[in-house]
């Protein structure tokens, strides 16, 4: 039967790719061409292809690895907020007080009786992920200030000349880093009902960020960019902190879900029948996504440029924080093709506990 999906009853999370592969690649596109440190903007202009491509490796090929990288990988890519029952300004930025706060209570998005085993993999991650990495970038200001920038040209094609790893460790931070931002700016990745179901919407995850965002032309990025320059002052960047920028702007994307839903043109809302521990689940019957690219199409472009201007911001930052080191010296060919998985270093999972 047509757009009928089985899944096990423990799936709570979005396996799906946030934005899809275009639009991670078009936040940090445009992301490069909005940082303000000059040593970082000068390095950056150069690298716009680069850093779309690092936005994509968690999703792309962090997702293929199987095992740990997607055991402790998966869920770091959204927030269920309904999981724990509070609104988005009262959860705590302290991430093992949340797991001790919350382990064990009551599924307040299941509401059928069932408690939260696991915070990481209920709840998701997102915030704190991306502030893993603005850390990990401020670390290196020590290493960076004992090592010497190339002066020659063997020197900045020299990949193990000390002052080369540390920037090639440094831009790919930066674009795994934009992947986690890139996420908490699409609505779908900042509820428990990622894909739509519990509102008759089934399957608007995958609808609303790649066959939708596939009928934008070439100017995408130009579109994105434009509206990116003109924000001026935005919420989500008064806060101090990376957590509490990336929590500013889930209430953001979170409040656009209901207009998005607004906006899918259903013509047979879906269906989910729970049998023996299954999950039957029919999606809605939808118009073609060139209908709804008519009246989605502004929202995207701002919720793409708000990913794009924290993300710059936050590039800005974590360049500060390691010292602003002369990036622009790094000149090498060397290409991050693959990156390895990176442990989220903010939990610790029992080497028992299931993937949700």
């Amino acid at each position: 039967m047509r757009n009928i999906l089985l899944a096990l009853l423990l799936l709570g999370s979005s396996q799906a790719f946030a934005w899809g592969g275009r639009g991670h690649d078009t936040i940090c596109r445009v992301a490069t061409f909005l940082v303000k440190e000059p040593g970082l903007k000068e390095y950056m202009q150069h690298k716009p292809q680069m850093m779309g491509h690092l936005c994509n490796m968690p999703d792309f090929y962090w997702k293929s690895l199987g095992g740990d990288a997607a055991k402790l990988g998966n869920s770091t890519h959204f927030i269920d907020i309904e999981v724990i029952g509070l609104d988005v300004k009262d959860i705590t930025v302290d991430y093992k007080q949340l797991m001790t706060d919350f382990t064990g209570k009551p599924n307040k998005f299941k509401n059928d009786g069932s408690t939260i085993k696991s915070i990481p993999q209920e709840f998701g991650s997102s915030w704190w992920r991306a502030d893993q990495f603005m850390r990990h970038i401020a670390g290196l200001k020590e290493d960076f200030a004992k090592a010497k920038a190339p002066t020659n040209f063997k020197e900045e094609q020299d990949n193990e000349l000390p002052y080369n790893k540390l920037a090639y460790d440094m831009v790919v931070s930066m674009g795994l880093m934009g992947h986690f931002v890139g996420d908490n700016c699409q609505p779908f990745h900042t509820t428990a009902d990622y894909d739509g179901y519990a509102a008759g919407h089934g399957g608007i995850h995958a609808y609303f960020e790649d066959q939708v965002v596939g009928q934008f032309d070439g100017d995408l990025d130009y579109l994105v960019l434009k509206s990116a320059r003109a924000m001026k002052n935005p919420e989500f960047m008064k806060p101090k902190t990376a957590i509490e920028k990336m929590k500013v702007l889930s209430v953001i994307s979170n409040k656009e879900i209901p207009k998005i839903l607004k906006m899918d043109p259903v013509t047979k809302k879906s269906t989910l029948v729970k049998e023996k521990g299954m999950e039957l689940k029919t999606a809605a019957e939808r118009q073609p996504s060139s209908v709804a690219f008519k009246k989605m199409k502004p929202m995207i472009v701002t919720e793409m440029a708000r990913g794009a201007v924290l993300l710059a911001a936050l590039w800005d930052e974590a360049y500060a924080s390691a010292g602003k080191p002369k990036i622009g010296a790094y000149k090498s060919y060397k290409y991050p093709f693959t990156v390895d998985f990176v442990t989220p270093d903010y939990i610790e999972v029992p080497k028992t506990e299931e993937k949700k």
